[in-house]
């Protein structure tokens, strides 16, 4: 395993390092920057240093979207990437956005991870950064190979795609009828799942998917009952799967629901919706929301 030191890539001197026993190391937690895959390591350095005032660039590791492996802080000296988990973690950042991870970056991160384990003599617990912290960090898609137990030899075709989308318009949400969210606005989906601008489909079959919807509801008083299932739609002939219900209670001002799907299958020619109904007597309004899909298509 090659990695590119500090000297090479023009690192900073620190202002000042701890460092920790391999007896401390118990996890190994995965991280995004969060910008362009060209960022270099040397800008996010400085705006470590500069901009948050740390002692040097955060991450133990950095890997670029190549799979080149970038030495960080080092092995066992403690970073800034995780409050409270800096000692006992070892942080390896991927170089990019959610939706940039390839294999030959995923292959380099379970290169370290393997290291790491060699060197502690045990093996480290898996994270990504919001298993330990409340972010978004390391992005969907990279969080969902780390919870898949970061499978060493991923190819490109196993790697799902991202649907995020959201709602531009409110819709009314009449009593007692099922209503059919309307996603408006495309953040992300380069596999195109999102059946037209607009739409409310946001996954093709045939394919595996997990997916998470979360809508605010206005107008319902305090206690209107209130259920959410994901269905799925045939393109021809209009016959519809329906999928898991859930069930919630209108709270005063603003209601807001959350509805996930750990794991669900749709067939080939039917495509996902998600729905929302509430059992009151006067008509809600759907104010916003968004929807967020990993996909692999079969």
């Amino acid at each position: 395993m090659d990695i590119i030191s500090r000297e090479e890539w023009g690192a900073r001197a620190p202002r000042s390092r701890s460092t920790v026993s391999w007896g401390a190391r118990t996890e190994f937690i995965v991280h995004y920057s969060e910008g362009p895959t060209t960022q270099s390591v040397r800008s996010i350095q400085n705006f470590h240093m500069d901009t948050r005032g740390w002692s040097d660039i955060g991450y133990n590791f950095l890997v670029d979207v190549q799979g080149r492996i970038y030495e960080g802080r080092g092995w066992l000296t403690v970073g800034a990437h995780a409050p409270g988990h800096n000692a006992s973690g070892i942080g390896v950042c991927m170089i990019g956005r959610d939706g940039d991870a390839t294999s030959a970056a995923t292959r380099s991160i379970r290169a370290l991870y393997d290291e790491a384990g060699r060197r502690a003599g045990r093996n480290l617990a898996k994270l990504g950064h919001r298993d330990v912290y409340a972010t978004s960090c390391p992005g969907d898609q990279l969080y969902a190979w780390v919870r898949a137990g970061m499978p060493a030899e991923i190819e490109e075709d196993d790697m799902p795609d991202y649907v995020s989308v959201g709602m531009t318009e409110a819709q009314d949400l009449p009593p007692g009828e099922w209503v059919t969210v309307n996603w408006g606005k495309e953040y992300s989906d380069s596999a195109h799942h999102h059946w037209n601008q607009g739409g409310p489909s946001l996954i093709i079959g045939s394919a595996r998917y997990a997916l998470t919807a979360n809508v605010r509801i206005e107008g319902l008083p305090p206690g209107t009952e209130l259920q959410a299932r994901v269905i799925e739609r045939a393109e021809s002939g209009g016959h519809v799967d329906n999928g898991p219900i859930a069930e919630y209670l209108a709270s005063n001002g603003a209601t807001f629901l959350h509805y996930n799907v750990a794991a669900d299958t749709v067939r080939n020619g039917y495509r996902v919706r998600f729905q929302v109904i509430q059992y009151g007597t006067a008509t809600g309004r759907i104010t916003d929301g968004s929807a967020k899909g990993l996909v692999w298509s079969t």
